[in-house]
């Protein structure tokens, strides 16, 4: 049986769906790339199913000017475990938020 990784995006993101969280773990990063502190928000979630969705958000400190709208960061979902599903895509990625949310009131009907 195949699944739509947005069945748990959706429910990462507290949207109607068919499955839900049943853990969550969350990890905090910080390092230097040159001048810019990098920082990495990573999230484990657990669904009722067995299946486990890897979140990650990764942004830098470099100012954006005030004509930015939405500053550049890099999101991910991934598949970390399917368990005994199939889940397409394994892996969806986004390179601002502004993208992100686009993309989830486009799938909202879905």
């Amino acid at each position: 049986m195949t699944t739509s990784l947005i069945t748990y995006i959706k429910a990462i993101h507290h949207q109607q769906t068919s499955v839900s969280i049943s853990d969550r773990e969350s990890y905090t990063r910080h390092y230097t790339d040159g001048e810019a502190e990098i920082t990495t928000i990573e999230e484990v979630f657990r669904f009722n199913n067995g299946v486990v969705i890897r979140y990650v958000i990764e942004r830098d400190n470099v100012p954006s000017g005030p004509e930015v709208m939405c500053e550049e960061c890099w999101i991910s979902y991934e598949v970390a475990d399917a368990g005994a599903l199939e889940i397409r895509p394994v892996r969806k990625v986004f390179s601002h938020r502004c993208q992100e949310s686009f993309w989830l009131k486009i799938q909202a009907g879905s």
